[in-house]
């Protein structure tokens, strides 16, 4: 390298701007969320908890964790000599190793089935999309954990021009189990019947339209580092916004790397399908099964049953949402809180003049995997929250919620519906279809 060169080049990499500058992911861990540190040359840029709990024992995993380039300019690399002047700078990871998590100290479900670690959400980033938004200091300085107010912990990606897309890595912490009176001593039918009138204790419907507005403004919003948004449910990305309505809180860009930028915003899913009670009321506006979700991978799911997903899947997002062999599958971060909507739903309107032939076979294939889901992933802090929240907007709880141990005290035989020849809903939605995808209202 001639003397020249290297004064040229060294006054290049001092003007260089700070999101320009190479970020890595260093070995060493924080001691509370066991989280590799992100780090830029110099002073460090942000902190990133990538806190990853496999769904069950297994090796360390080693992901390559790479970021997208910022500004034509430098290409800096650890362990690489350096490069021409005209080559581009990226961000450049190091290869980590994320540990596996203890499994928590939770009651035993099933005999011989090990409980999995309930808050592994999203992976660890590396995956491209748009930006999501350009953030106050306040909430991304560099210096700070990125969490909720429910303690769900969140990473900001840095893109360039300052701009980053925030999303879910880490689940609140578990809640505590609550004691549901008129339960004790239950098991079986007993348990369910009772359960369906303390589901139902309570309950003031209301409007659609007005509980569609709640769900967006109060029981879904969460408010991160001080900045206030929603969390799509099938996606895990948080979109910043203070209305009442879908709308006000468009994808930017394809940040759930599915394809399809929701441009329009989020809609209102009904995790029981609005199709298989003709969107009757109070099941249409009944929060405590429905979520906000981007409208793509909403209609994506349509209508289809829940389960895992086997072979090739025909859709898929980075959170885990995928669809394949007739089901839909949720990411992690949401499986345990679906189930318990469902298991929700069931007990609250299988007695109803609605709940008809499509609906018991929608629900009884469901049901082992719901009662896997519900105890593979407990209640966190979010979702007792929301708890509280739709009971202060319409008068009942959820008791699953409450109490995740009730739904293997009731058991699977108990939670089979039968084949009732009465209800509306008899002939024309076949669970295993879908809606058509495209733009729909935020209110369908």
């Amino acid at each position: 390298m001639t003397r020249h060169f290297a004064r040229a080049l060294a006054a290049l990499i001092v003007a260089l701007p700070l999101q320009a500058q190479t970020i890595r992911v260093t070995g060493a861990f924080t001691p509370v969320y066991g989280a590799p540190a992100l780090t830029g040359l110099g002073s460090p840029i942000a902190i990133s908890p990538f806190a990853l709990s496999p769904l069950s024992a297994a090796p360390s995993l080693v992901p390559t964790l790479s970021a997208p380039a910022l500004t034509p300019a430098l290409a800096l690399t650890p362990a690489a000599a350096l490069q021409p002047a005209l080559a581009p700078v990226s961000l450049t990871a190091l290869d980590v190793t994320i540990p596996a998590a203890a499994t928590p100290n939770l009651p035993k479900g099933i005999p011989g089935e090990a409980l999995s670690p309930a808050n592994f959400a999203t992976p660890a980033d590396g995956w491209a999309s748009r930006f999501n938004f350009q953030p106050e200091g306040r909430f991304f300085d560099g210096g700070r954990t990125i969490k909720s107010e429910t303690g769900a912990v969140f990473t900001a990606v840095p893109k360039s021009q300052g701009a980053v897309r925030v999303h879910l890595v880490e689940r609140a912490p578990l809640a505590a189990p609550k004691a549901v009176p008129g339960t004790e001593g239950l098991s079986g039918k007993a348990l369910l019947d009772s359960l369906s009138a303390i589901a139902a204790k309570g309950h003031s419907p209301h409007p659609y339209n007005e509980a569609s507005d709640y769900m967006f403004s109060k029981a879904d919003h969460v408010v991160i580092n001080g900045v206030s948004g929603v969390v799509d449910a099938y996606s895990g990305i948080f979109v910043p916004g203070t209305g009442k309505d879908g709308g006000d809180y468009p994808e930017r860009g394809d940040s759930n790397g599915d394809g399809f930028p929701d441009k329009a915003g989020m809609n209102v899913e009904h995790t029981w399908p609005q199709s298989l009670f003709e969107k009757a009321l109070p099941m249409r506006s009944d929060l405590h099964h429905l979520m906000a979700t981007f409208m793509h991978p909403n209609s994506v799911r349509g209508n289809m049953p829940f389960g895992v997903v086997t072979g090739q899947a025909d859709y898929e997002n980075k959170a885990g949402a995928k669809r394949g062999n007739g089901v839909f599958e949720p990411p992690d971060a949401v499986k345990g809180r679906l189930a318990r909507g469902l298991l929700y739903f069931y007990s609250r309107y299988k007695d109803s003049r609605m709940f008809g032939r499509t609906s018991v076979v929608f629900w009884n294939q469901q049901i082992d995997i719901m009662l896997k889901w519900n105890r593979q992933f407990p209640p966190d802090a979010f979702e007792a929250r929301r708890n509280d929240l739709v009971e202060a907007y319409q008068g009942n709880r959820n008791p699953f919620i409450d109490d995740y141990l009730l739904a293997d005290r009731v058991g699977a035989d108990a939670f089979r519906a039968g084949n009732p020849s009465r209800g509306a809903s008899t002939s024309s939605a076949k669970p295993s279809g879908f809606r058509p995808s495209g733009r729909r209202s935020s209110r369908r």
